[in-house]
């Protein structure tokens, strides 16, 4: 194991909430939009749980697999159709994207503190200590 797949594992979790990020945005500009279905995005081979769950290890061929963090690499975007679409066909609502908007900021954010901290011990390391 590198000194740098932590910090690999947590910027992949980056990655995603900044495509994530692009993506309800994308939403949102298409709200007035008629016959606009939104979109979502999932990491295709991770059901739920947090970026920050415990280092697992596979041992057994059905199970999900993971980059050693419980992060998924690839993304899976989808279409969402949860309610009914106004009169114009469109299916975004306001609301729920924006909610997810900034559930998605804070994950950024707090996923930017810890690969920050990460590469802060990284440098401390090759600073030897200094």
């Amino acid at each position: 194991m590198s000194m740098f797949d932590n910090v690999n594992g947590v910027a992949s979790a980056l990655n995603f909430h900044m495509a994530r990020q692009n993506l309800i945005s994308g939403n949102i500009a298409n709200v007035d939009t008629p016959g606009f279905t939104p979109k979502e995005i999932k990491r295709s081979d991770f059901e739920g749980g947090s970026e920050f769950a415990m280092a697992l290890q596979r041992t057994h061929d059905t199970h999900y697999k993971t980059n050693g963090l419980g992060l998924a690499s690839e993304y899976e975007v989808y279409e969402v159709r949860d309610h009914v679409p106004g009169n114009d066909l469109n299916y975004v609502s306001l609301d729920k994207e924006m909610a997810q908007l900034n559930a998605n900021t804070l994950r950024y954010e707090t996923v930017s503190k810890v690969v920050s901290h990460q590469l802060g011990i990284l440098k401390y390391a090759a600073a030897d200590g200094r």
